[in-house]
């Protein structure tokens, strides 16, 4: 039993170690998103996920390169490539659930900017409230959650606001200059409430040593 009891304290911290790489998060679909996409990462999913209003010669698709979760933060980081030329532009929606508070953008490329803007309605895509944040209702105007622009190899973080679920995510991508061009930005999302993997294995492998070590005083 002591032999047991030791195997298993030893090898819930191994992988607490091993934890300290970051997790792939959970896709069901390997390239572009739409509206069927679902992403769920650590605490957090991401669905309905629109691609509008393409311009200049956009193709209108964004392709999602990778996702993965920080255990040691519970930080979510995912990068999406949004395939756009010289002077082009298009829309990127979708809805982050689990609860956050903040949003964290990085962009690369050349002569690209992103608008982000968070609501805590749907955001309208048609009519006179198009790419607005709205009250419930749809019939207002209201002030964003928060709302950041970044510019290619530069990153941005917005203040924190009440952490509510779900989230709606606006992003107005552009390549206005002649010889912009925009490969790769990358979103990042701390929940509100996280539960790292690596805190989890950590407490079951000092679970295992504490029940070890009361045995050990019982004989």
């Amino acid at each position: 039993m002591n032999k047991f009891l030791v195997l298993l304290a030893f090898s819930m911290l191994s992988l607490c170690v091993a934890s300290a790489s970051p997790i792939p998060c959970t896709l069901n679909m390997d390239f572009a998103v739409s509206s069927s996409t679902v992403i769920t990462c650590g605490g957090l999913m991401f669905d309905d996920f629109q691609v509008l209003h393409p311009t200049g010669g956009a193709a209108g698709t964004v392709d999602i390169l990778s996702g993965v979760v920080d255990p040691a933060t519970g930080e979510i980081d995912l990068t999406f490539n949004p395939n756009l030329g010289a002077s082009q532009d298009e829309q990127l929606l979708f809805a982050v659930w689990g609860g956050i508070s903040q949003i964290d953008m990085s962009v690369a490329g050349s002569g690209a900017s992103i608008t982000e803007r968070a609501c805590a309605n749907p955001i309208a895509t048609s009519g006179f409230l198009t790419d607005l944040c709205t009250n419930a209702a749809g019939t207002a105007v209201v002030t964003p959650l928060a709302e950041i622009s970044v510019v290619s190899n530069q990153s941005a973080v917005s203040g924190t606001f009440t952490g509510t679920s779900p989230v709606y995510i606006f992003k107005d991508i552009q390549t206005q200059d002649p010889n912009g061009q925009l490969t790769e930005f990358t979103q990042s999302f701390a929940p509100t409430t996280p539960e790292p993997v690596s805190l989890v294995l950590l407490g079951s492998g000092l679970l295992g040593l504490g029940l070890l070590r009361r045995r050990s005083r019982k004989n």
